[in-house]
């Protein structure tokens, strides 16, 4: 029992060394010089929103002037204020500016066109555009490690070395070799 206990306590120690009497710098890992490093491109579609912009005809009521109204009361008033006396030139002042308001303002509907009349305008609206790029997804990346030449990808862009994991592992005992 004392031997087996032995042997296995050897066993262990001596895969536990492995790494270190194999001349690895850190436990486990080493580097490796890059061969090659070439981009894999992705198509990569994304959303562009702009404002796009145009001009148009548009309608606008005439606007009505109350400037002949107005103007036609205060000339009314000043004529009827030249007549009467007392409360008699109070009362055609008041009848003069009404008449002559009234007056002022049927001049102005017959001259004035009436109509609706086109204006530009400006309109603007949010359109949604796609766009497509090509980007950089990842590297294949060859490196050499001890004679063997190995392959992998990365997502990163590698230097000339790269750090590589050594895994070694004891391989069962034939007497052949």
């Amino acid at each position: 029992m004392k031997s087996l206990n032995k042997v296995l306590l050897t066993a262990s120690l001596a895969l536990t060394c492995l790494p270190a009497l194999a001349g690895h710098k850190d436990s486990g890992y080493d580097h490796a010089r890059v061969v090659s490093a070439v981009p894999v491109y992705e198509i990569v579609r994304f959303p562009v929103d702009e404002q796009v912009c145009w001009e148009e005809q548009a309608w606008r009521p005439q606007p009505h002037s109350v400037a002949p109204t107005v103007l036609g009361a205060i000339v009314g008033g000043v004529v009827g204020h030249q007549f009467g006396g007392g409360h008699g030139k109070a009362a055609l002042t008041v009848a003069g500016a009404a008449i002559g308001g009234t007056i002022g303002y049927n001049v102005a509907q017959r001259h004035h066109s009436g109509g609706p009349y086109p204006v530009a305008q400006t309109r603007c609206e949010i359109q949604r555009n796609w766009r497509t790029e090509e980007r950089i997804s990842a590297w294949d990346v060859t490196y050499k490690y001890r004679g063997g030449i190995y392959h992998t990808r990365m997502l990163e862009q590698p230097g000339k070395k790269i750090r590589v994991r050594v895994h070694v592992q004891p391989a069962l005992y034939s007497p052949d070799y």
